[in-house]
């Protein structure tokens, strides 16, 4: 019953208070503009006009349509308009799924820069393990969520971001870190991990995929650590190490990123160690917002 060409025929002859106006304002005959003005009388059952005056007066049942059709164009003009604002990117929420090791030392730049560029888009940041930032994805309640790439779902697609490459770090006053410390050679000091036999350790726990890497090195080298505890996160388990506690494994990217209170000692491992791809993954079943789109163009130009 509601037809865009009626309201706005309706509308065009309240505002001029002639048919003849209104029909030169929206480009069509009179007769044609008579003819839609009585259609729409006749399907609501009332007048809409009283044409005994000039200019013709709305009608009571006129008045509520006008009233009414007056808040359809509000409504058409607010839905085009907010339209616009998110393909302009004025407008929007991106929310990302996230590690605390990843959100620390790989979206806190981008975050800056992407809000500075479009500060209408709302950000938010869900931090949670791997299996639970899968399911968020699946659900869509992240837009998107940085996991890494050595078991995608089939019901994923993702962009690669970047490598991270497996380090040793050791409390500055280790033994170890002293033998090295007046090396001149560019880059870090090359250690096996089977230096670690019988030292203390601070390995992730069972459920993150540091500790795989952790047991794989231990298998490789026949190292023994002796593991006086079992830290959450990579940066937990970098704290501690700088603090004193023991060695860890810690990736690139911290070593580079993280804002250290107090820098530990690293060596890069002579033992092979896979790097592990770092991606922007999202669900193939859900339209990847132009939001999230430019935010993963901020990433991959880091």
């Amino acid at each position: 019953m509601i037809d865009e060409h009626e309201w706005r025929s309706v509308l065009q002859v309240a505002k001029d208070g002639t048919f003849s106006a209104a029909a030169k304002h929206l480009y069509i005959s009179q007769p044609s503009l008579s003819q839609c003005i009585k259609k729409v009388e006749t399907e609501l059952g009332v007048r809409l006009f009283d044409r005994s005056q000039t200019p013709l007066a709305l009608t009571p049942a006129g008045t509520i349509y006008v009233r009414q059709a007056k808040e359809i164009l509000r409504i058409q003009q607010s839905l085009v308009q907010e339209v616009a604002d998110l393909s302009e990117l004025r407008t929007g929420s991106l929310t990302i799924g996230s590690s605390r090791t990843r959100t620390a030392c790989f979206l806190i730049d981008p975050l800056v820069a992407f809000h500075r560029q479009y500060p209408g888009i709302q950000l938010a940041i869900k931090e949670a393990p791997v299996r639970t930032l899968e399911e968020y994805v699946a659900s869509g309640t992240v837009d998107f969520a940085l996991l890494y790439g050595n078991s995608l779902r089939p019901d994923f697609t993702s962009v690669a971001l970047c490598r991270e490459h497996t380090m040793l770090a050791v409390p500055k006053a280790h033994p170890l870190a002293r033998a090295h410390a007046e090396d001149k050679a560019p880059g870090f000091p090359r250690i096996s991990f089977a230096a670690m036999s019988g030292e203390p350790f601070i390995r992730l726990q069972p459920t993150r995929q540091m500790a795989e890497v952790y047991e794989k090195l231990c298998e490789s080298s026949g190292a023994k650590p002796q593991v006086i505890f079992e830290a959450n996160s990579i940066i937990e388990a970098s704290e501690l190490c700088a603090a004193g506690l023991g060695a860890t494994l810690v990736t690139d990217m911290l070593v580079q990123s993280w804002r250290w209170k107090e820098q530990a000692f690293f060596f890069e491992l002579e033992e092979e160690v896979e790097d592990r791809q770092l991606l922007a993954v999202c669900s193939k079943q859900r339209q990847l917002s132009l939001a999230a789109q430019r935010f993963i163009d901020f990433l991959r130009a880091d």
